[in-house]
Parts: C-alpha cells; structure tokens; sequence
C-alpha cells in the first residue's frame, strides 16, 4: 500500500512540474513529431490552458487519491481493543469446541489459526509463544494481546456411561503480550 500512495504522489510531482512548464514548448518536443507538418497542426492559446488546467487538476486528483489511499490504511490498523475483540471472539468459537467420541478431533494451531482468521480478516497477525498461549497482533505487530487455549482430555476406560474419550476447552483473552 505504502508503494501506491509513493507512486500516486510521484505522479502528482510530475503533473505539477509539466503544467508549471511553457505549454508550446512541451507540444514542440513531445508531440510536434507525429504530424507531417506540425506548424498548421498546432493547438490554439486555449487548448495549451485546457491543457495546463489538465495537469494542475490530474496532479490534484493524484494527492486525493493518496490521501484515501493512506486513510484507507490507517484504518486497516487495528487497535488494541480491536484485536482484543478479534481474541475474544475466537475464544468464544473455540469455547464451543467441546466433543465427544473416539479420538479428539481437535488440533490446537490450526483451529486457532482458522478462529482468529475468520475474524480478523487478515488484519490480525498470531504466533504461537508456547504452552498453549497465542499472541496475537495487527499487522504492524503492535497491540498485543494474550490468548491462552487448554485443552482438557478424559478418557474412560472404565465402564462408565460417557463416551470413551471427550475433551473441552478453555479460553483466556489477557492485554498485552504473552
């Protein structure tokens, strides 16, 4: 992002500094060429200010255009409680993860991984510190936040009336980093 906002106010430099420039000159050199005879082909005063005006206005629309783009960005960034939304809601997700069965179906990262994507939108970044604790972070790697997973798993063996294997989850959502 942070390239096409240069590009956009690179092409603005360049729009002002050919409007800045004597208009007759500039059709003389860039474009003269191409007619067979360029003398009975040459625009008129207000052409060249039409032209003028052109640049001026092309290199104002390329400072708008960074300007949207740079604001677009800013917001982009999440903010501390915004990632600690994003945590909370994939704790909540992940919370809901308890089952039953043969075997646990559970794979710690990459549902972690899968809850945090579906609701950061890829604005939010998440590594994994150890023991079960995730820190997650906006795209600058700024804001942490402390998401904790424990998985609890029970086997049965006896002849109890549960399932043979079952686990649940835990979730903790701390400010700041792991």
């Amino acid at each position: 992002m942070a390239a096409l906002i240069v590009m956009c106010f690179v092409l603005a430099a360049v729009f002002f500094v050919l409007g800045c420039m004597d208009q007759r000159k500039l059709y003389w050199k860039l474009t003269a060429w191409q007619y067979r005879r360029p003398e009975a082909n040459e625009p008129s005063e207000a052409a060249y200010a039409l032209n003028r005006f052109g640049l001026f206005f092309g290199a104002v629309m390329m400072l708008v255009i960074a300007a949207i783009l740079n604001a677009a960005d800013v917001t982009s960034t999440y903010s501390t409680a915004q990632v600690r939304s994003v945590a909370s809601a994939a704790a909540s997700e992940l919370d809901e993860g308890t089952q039953s069965g043969i075997g646990s179906s559970f794979r710690t990262s990459s549902d972690v991984h899968d809850a945090v994507n579906e609701h950061g939108g890829g604005n939010v970044e998440m590594r994994y510190v150890g023991g079960g604790r995730y820190e997650l972070t906006n795209r600058d790697g700024e804001n942490p936040v402390c998401l904790t997973v424990t998985v609890d798993n029970d086997l049965n063996i006896g002849g109890g009336i549960g399932e043979p294997w079952s686990h649940s989850i835990s979730t903790s959502v701390n400010e700041g980093a792991c």
